[in-house]
């Protein structure tokens, strides 16, 4: 249908959409609240929910990825498409048969968000595959529609379903699902193996591949008893490649959609190509360096991202107490398009900005470093923002942050660890990302609840003068749960997670000096040192002594 460079593109386009529909786990904030308020859950349970959800999209992380390394990428998504939606049409059902379980809810939000990783996971391992000389830009795109998602949704059910929470919840499965099932099809690895010393691809059919695959362990073999028989075979075998090139250049031509019917692709490997994984992975001091980052900042962007719902209610119906549902809910969908939009306009910049800093002869961590101080703004933020009017700092500074850590992780984890198995190693770091979020967001949920009182349908509908404790009856128009303390509400919660985000930061450029001295050692690497207006050629010691003799 496509020649292969329009397939690569097609591909990454149709991932994008796949992933756009993979990322409903962070549209939970969305709705969230109006879940809890229905179910009677307090929102240390709907941290329990949304913490479920960190567990289903993290923990199957290491499993999804040996499922993605190893079967062709249409499995993984369909996997992903049908779980998501029969976890969130579950999840439906106990939000209209008012089915009170956190365990059912819980459940059914681990499955529905293991779906979103199959989905996901393989879409990024595709474009990684896809473009090798530009990793972190192409995979930024995948992980950018999965960051979009939550913006997507929330203003389609905001504009479409205004204050409808069980309509949101049913177009939620539907959608999410006809995008993962729409991109299924086009979502394809398009490998091509490169010779060492020739830029263009080589593409060999499989006949050719069996008679040199036969050349070449005739010439292993004979190399051990004599070298005469192995120049010999040597010579056969260029004779055998000209051969083909001969009978290339003088076949008719074809179209690139009919050669690619005719040849098979053969991916040969690489003996320089880097290849950890495992307990090899496991016992290297650099990964748990990165499993300790990601785990403090994804933790960060986590607890806001699943909470934002109550933290703009505390804050909003402190002044303004008979704030109507309805209201509440647009302003909610805002900080929530608000996170997302800047998580996408994050996750494509850091991506680009990993493959500028590695053609410039940087490392791709000082992206890291950049995500480690917004997300230290975003906790400074919180302790101190005591108005919904600023509350859009907190989002934009949280959904850059995270933009940013998941835009050039992936490429990150790839180039250290391999390609070969990405998905797996992927896999493993992201179950830190449940460390952080049960940490934070439990923290998060223990606090707000002790601050915290319940306002039921027959308490709100008293008349506002009605005897009754003066506090209750100031927030009488609203029914769930109900902070009276605006920002004191949560603020304890920063107080832990603005912590976490500077040992972040400090670690990251611990790792930067690592990986650095790892490459070149103690001493300086030998390069042209600039000093002024002039540069001073670094020798060494014992070659300008030879000079000298």
């Amino acid at each position: 249908m496509f020649d292969r460079q329009t397939a690569r593109y097609v591909s990454l386009i149709a991932g994008f959409w796949v992933s756009l529909g993979s990322g409903t786990h962070y549209v939970y904030s969305a709705y969230g609240t109006q879940l809890a308020a229905r179910l009677g859950f307090t929102a240390t349970e709907s941290s329990v929910i949304a913490t479920l959800g960190s567990v289903g999209v993290y923990f199957s992380g290491p499993g999804a990825g040996v499922v993605i390394d190893r079967k062709l990428p249409h499995v993984p998504i369909m996997i992903g498409g049908c779980l998501i939606l029969f976890g969130y049409m579950m999840m439906r059902y106990a939000f209209v048969s008012e089915l009170r379980s956190v365990a059912f809810v819980g459940i059914f939000m681990v499955i529905a968000s293991s779906g979103n990783t199959f989905a996901y996971h393989a879409c990024v391992k595709c474009a990684a595959v896809n473009f090798p000389e530009k990793r972190g830009t192409a995979t930024s795109i995948p992980v950018a529609g999965y960051g979009l998602s939550a913006l997507f949704f929330s203003q389609i059910g905001n504009a479409a379903f205004p204050g409808d929470t069980g309509r949101f919840m049913l177009m939620l499965p539907l959608l999410s699902s006809g995008l993962v099932f729409l991109g299924l099809p086009f979502v394809r690895h398009i490998t091509v193996q490169k010779l060492s010393d020739v830029e263009d691809p080589v593409i060999i059919p499989a006949s050719l591949q069996a008679e040199t695959d036969a050349l070449l362990s005739t010439t292993v073999s004979v190399v051990s008893s004599d070298n005469a028989s192995y120049e010999k075979s040597k010579e056969a075998n260029y004779a055998a490649i000209s051969e083909f090139e001969r009978a290339e250049s003088s076949a008719p031509s074809v179209n690139t959609a009919e050669a690619e019917s005719m040849v098979d692709e053969v991916v040969l490997p690489d003996a320089n190509e880097i290849d950890i994984h495992g307990w090899q992975l496991l016992r290297d001091v650099r990964f748990w360096m990165h499993f300790t980052i990601f785990c403090m900042l994804a933790g960060c962007g986590l607890m806001y991202i699943l909470s934002a719902g109550y933290i703009l209610r505390a804050l909003f119906i402190y002044r303004n107490p008979f704030i109507t549902p309805a209201q509440l809910a647009t302003n909610q969908a805002i900080q929530v398009s608000l996170v997302s939009s800047f998580s996408f306009i994050g996750r494509i910049a850091a991506g680009y900005a990993a493959d500028r800093l590695v053609r410039r002869g940087y490392q791709r961590m000082w992206v890291i470093v950049v995500s480690s101080v917004l997300f230290t703004f975003a906790q400074i933020g919180g302790l101190t923002i005591t108005s919904s009017r600023f509350m859009w700092f907190m989002s934009v500074f949280n959904g850059l942050g995270y933009g940013a850590l998941f835009g050039s992780y992936a490429s990150i984890m790839s180039e250290l660890f391999g390609l070969r198995r990405f998905s797996e190693n992927y896999g493993y770091l992201t179950v830190s990302t449940v460390i952080g979020s049960d940490v934070f967001a439990f923290a998060f949920g223990a606090i707000y609840d002790k601050n915290s009182f319940f306002i039921d349908e027959e308490t709100a509908m008293m008349p506002y003068d009605t005897p009754f404790n003066s506090t209750v009856r100031r927030f009488g128009s609203q029914v769930g749960q109900v902070c009276p303390l605006g920002r004191d509400c949560y603020r304890s919660a920063f107080a832990i997670t603005l912590p976490g985000a500077v040992i972040a930061l400090i670690l990251s450029f611990v790792v930067i000096r690592f990986d650095y001295r790892l490459a070149y050692g103690d001493e300086e690497p030998i390069h042209e040192r600039y000093v002024g207006e002039e540069y001073i050629e670094d020798i060494p010691e014992d070659e300008d002594a030879e000079s000298e003799d």
